[in-house]
């Protein structure tokens, strides 16, 4: 009952890609490609996230911006 699995045609292309995507843990290496990527996304990119969170915070007023509650903004008796 499930799927149409022997009348889909599969393209090699695709599949190689998927099964690679899929096993990157056995490929990978860190090497001098790989580094500034590994610092970016590692170090840098959650050291910017967490000095501009601490410092904007308690500072952002982040209230609402309609004062009156939702059922009062549409209700219809006035």
């Amino acid at each position: 009952m499930g799927g149409h699995t022997e009348t889909l045609l599969k393209d090699p292309a695709i599949e190689e890609w998927v099964w690679m995507r899929n096993n990157t843990h056995r490929y990978f290496k860190i090497n001098k490609r790989t580094t500034p990527t590994l610092i970016a996304m590692g170090i840098v990119f959650p050291g910017l996230l967490f000095w501009f969170a601490s410092s904007t915070q308690d500072k952002l007023k982040l209230g609402p911006v309609v004062k009156k509650s939702w059922a009062e903004a549409y209700s219809t008796q006035k």
